[in-house]
């Protein structure tokens, strides 16, 4: 497939799952605490589909990661996918932990590091609209 059409459901995906994330921040402080985390695994789900499928495959066939690694766009693209590895980590334990239980006492020990998450994802996120615009900029 052309990289600019999945480019292009990628920045869908991940605009969908800023939606996602903005939706859960408002449940939680609603204290629907289920919902919040259900969508926070939808979220996380949606991006760990979008990473396996479309960005690996994309990293992997950079060539200019291996001809020229000091460029501008070597170095976003190695910053995104260090940091998204980290989130996506932090983000499939933290889901992986909840067990989809109602209980608060649980997420209150995490809280630090659901925040932690939440800044990195957030950087992650600039990080990839900056490499898209480096990418792609010129299709506009």
């Amino acid at each position: 497939m052309d990289p600019f059409v999945l480019a292009q459901i990628n920045l869908g995906l991940q605009i969908a799952i800023l939606v996602l994330l903005s939706v859960s921040t408002a449940l939680r402080k609603m204290r629907r605490r289920l919902a919040h985390g259900i969508t926070m695994s939808v979220a996380t789900f949606l991006n760990l589909a979008s990473f396996l499928f479309i960005m690996l495959p994309s990293l992997l066939r950079m060539e200019i990661l291996r001809t020229n690694p000091y460029n501008i766009i070597s170095i976003v693209t190695i910053a995104h996918a260090s940091l998204g590895m980290i989130t996506i980590i932090f983000s499939v334990w933290l889901v992986g932990s909840w067990h989809f239980k109602s209980s608060v006492q649980n997420c209150a020990r995490r809280k630090k590091m659901m925040r932690t998450t939440l800044i990195l994802w957030s950087t992650v996120l600039l990080l990839g609209f900056v490499l898209y615009y480096y990418l792609y900029g010129f299709y506009w």
